[in-house]
């Protein structure tokens, strides 16, 4: 049990680089974008951005199958509520419990 919460922290930890950057590289593009007139620089900082957003649901996805032993499934599982009910607290239980 403890080596599925060890391999959790680390997928985590990778997914929490990979979405810093993310961060990073929208805020680079968009200051080029603030300074030139050119719409690449947005386009840049917008699909960062939603690699951002994307790296934050696969964190929550890991944590549902991990922790909570549920595989969300469907396109717009995420749109649903029940990326909010994965997230949830209930009288101090997780919806797992």
């Amino acid at each position: 049990m403890i080596n599925r919460y060890l391999t959790l922290v680390g997928r985590i930890r990778q997914e929490l680089s990979d979405v810093k950057k993310s961060v990073e590289r929208a805020k680079m593009a968009w200051e080029k974008a603030e300074k030139e007139a050119d719409s690449l620089y947005l386009d840049s900082a917008a699909l960062n951005l939603h690699d951002f957003y994307n790296g934050l649901e696969r964190i929550f996805r890991l944590i549902a199958e991990i922790v909570d032993e549920v595989t969300p499934a469907g396109s717009s599982w995420h749109v649903e509520g029940e990326l909010m009910a994965f997230c949830s607290f209930l009288e101090g239980k997780t919806p797992a419990e």
